[in-house]
Parts: structure tokens; C-alpha cells; sequence
């Protein structure tokens, strides 16, 4: 299985992507994406709580029977029975049977919203129709269930020429909430949460494009690294053993890569000193101003260390 996958972007250029190097940068923020699940858990959980009304449903079977022979019931008699399910369906939410029972039990509701919360189904290869009715008050949703059954049974009787349409059972009174459905609709939530996070973090490393670590200017630059010095954190301390001159504390990740390009990297490593004592790097002392003669003097003095210096090497 391949690890690395090359998009081109509109330059032509190939851009790299390691999967197992994706991966880890994912899994050292796992705490966002742990943290953004609960967020959106939390407040799906109390969106559904709080916000959302509860809403109830009861159920009532009916049994349509249609006879082609008054004397007996034959395997025709079932299979158009079978056949006319869909049309059973269209007749229980049809506009005289919702306008019956809005005028039974004095319902003020539009037609389409009504239909909306009646559901109408059939099982497979059988003729018991199901009416399931939906309301936020349960015993107005069982009204609802047994006004339409009794409704809808006079109408198909009429419509469809059958020759009865029994009652398989009654609506029942519903005790459970049947929407929201809060533990499904919580974990939706924290599943949702987590995989944004997830695309967010691969969207920015992607994005991203500076150099991180001298492996980083090998990598993308194809250049050498000469060496890397710690960048300074912004904090100011002052070295207890000294003479009051303020240094920057050494950060333990960031560095300054110096490249064989010279850049300013290069110029700041021949600018900053690194004590071996206490890995701190001290800022250099501004340039003191001195009169030619005392110039003279100092580089004659360096000239004379120098020879010095240099007869002790050659003795030894």
C-alpha cells in the first residue's frame, strides 16, 4: 500500500504528503479532537433536551379483506388483496379521511402538516395496513391513531368495494418518547465533532508550508545544513552571577538553521555567543567608540600575542 500521495496544485508543483506522518501529527492532537467531540456531544445532547419538543407516536393495525366470492376466500382474494396495499396507503391519508378527523376531534391544521404526522405502512406480503400517528401530546396521538383507522376503514370500504375491514389491534398509549432520539442523535454529535476536528487539522498541516527542523531544509530546500542555533524565547532573566546583563532564556524545541546560502540565520550565529556553562545565549555588547591611537595600540598588542601564541606552537 502506497504511504505517500503527490496532488498537484495550480504550479504544476508536486506537494508530498506522508499518510504515517499525517497520522502522527493527528494523533499529537488527539486532545483536540477528544475535546471537540465532547463539545458537540454535550450540545447535542442538551439541543435535544431542552429545544426539541418531545414527540409521541401510537400504532393501530386494520385488516382489509376483499372477496370476489361471498361463500369462501381464494388465493386470488389474497393476491389482488396484496396488490392494492399502495392504493390502502393513498385512501388512510387521503383529504376526506384527514378532514373527518380534524372535524371529530377538532383539530386547526392544515392538510399537509396532518398527512405529515400520519405514517402508513405495510408489511411485505401481508394486507394489515399500520397507522402510526405522531403528536406531542400521547393520548392525542392515540386519538388521532384510532379517528383515522375508523375513518380510513369506512373510506376504503367505500372506495374499494371491499367486503370488511377488520381491526387487528387498537392504538396503544405511547410512554416512550418516539423523537428526538437522544442517545442516537448525542453520538451523531460526538462522531461529527470528532471528524471535523480531524479535517481542520489535516486541512492546516497541509496548508502549512514553513520549515519546522533542519531535516525540513534537506527535505523541501535540498539544501545543506552547516548548523542550528535555539531561537530566544521572549522572556528576559537576569544572570544572578553576573554584572546585571540581561539574557534570553533558550527555547528546547526552535532552532535557526544556517545554510550554506548565508542567510540571516548565518548572520546571527557569527553575532551570538553560547556559553558552555549555561546554555544561554547572551546579547552582544554595542561597540564602544576609541581614538585611533588606542586602535594602534590594540592591534599592536594583538600582533604581539599572536607571534607569542604562535612560537609556543611551533616549540611544541
Amino acid at each position: 500500500m502506497e504511504q505517500n500521495h503527490r496532488p498537484v496544485n495550480d504550479d504544476g508543483d508536486v506537494i508530498e504528503i506522508d499518510i504515517l506522518e499525517l497520522f502522527g501529527v493527528v494523533l499529537s492532537k488527539i486532545w483536540i479532537v477528544i475535546i471537540s467531540a465532547i463539545v458537540l456531544g454535550v450540545a447535542t445532547y442538551l439541543v435535544c433536551t431542552f429545544l426539541i419538543i418531545p414527540k409521541y407516536e401510537s400504532t393501530t393495525k386494520i385488516y382489509v379483506i376483499n372477496r370476489q366470492n361471498s361463500e369462501s376466500l381464494t388465493y386470488s382474494d389474497l393476491q389482488s388483496g396484496t396488490q392494492l396495499t399502495k392504493d390502502y396507503q393513498e385512501l388512510v391519508t387521503s383529504r376526506p379521511v384527514l378532514e373527518e378527523v380534524k372535524a371529530e376531534l377538532g383539530l386547526d391544521r392544515d392538510n399537509d402538516s396532518f398527512k405529515k404526522s400520519i405514517t402508513v405502512s405495510v408489511p411485505t406480503d401481508t394486507r394489515i395496513v399500520s397507522i402510526t400517528a405522531e403528536d406531542t401530546d400521547p393520548y392525542m396521538a392515540r386519538a388521532i391513531a384510532d379517528s383515522v383507522r375508523t375513518s380510513a376503514a369506512e373510506h376504503i370500504a367505500n372506495v374499494m368495494n371491499t367486503e370488511a375491514v377488520n381491526v387487528v389491534e387498537e392504538a396503544n398509549l405511547p410512554t416512550e418518547i418516539s423523537s428526538p432520539k437522544i442517545i442516537r442523535n448525542t453520538v451523531i454529535g460526538a462522531v461529527l465533532g470528532a471528524f471535523l476536528a480531524v479535517v481542520i487539522i489535516v486541512i492546516i498541516y497541509i496548508m502549512d508550508d514553513t520549515i519546522k527542523n533542519p531535516d525540513d531544509v534537506e527535505k523541501y530546500l535540498n539544501l545543506s545544513v552547516l548548523g542550528s542555533i535555539p531561537v530566544l524565547d521572549e522572556d528576559l532573566v537576569k544572570n544572578s552571577t553576573g554584572k546585571g546583563k540581561k539574557k534570553k532564556k533558550v527555547s528546547d524545541h526552535s532552532h535557526i538553521v544556517a545554510t550554506e546560502t548565508l542567510s540571516d540565520a548565518s548572520k546571527l550565529m557569527r553575532e551570538a555567543r553560547v556559553t558552555s556553562e549555561t546554555k544561554d545565549i547572551e546579547e552582544p555588547e554595542e561597540p564602544k567608540s576609541v581614538d585611533r591611537d588606542e586602535a594602534e595600540n590594540l592591534l599592536k598588542a594583538y600582533k604581539h600575542d599572536r607571534f607569542h601564541n604562535d612560537r609556543r606552537e611551533e616549540k611544541k
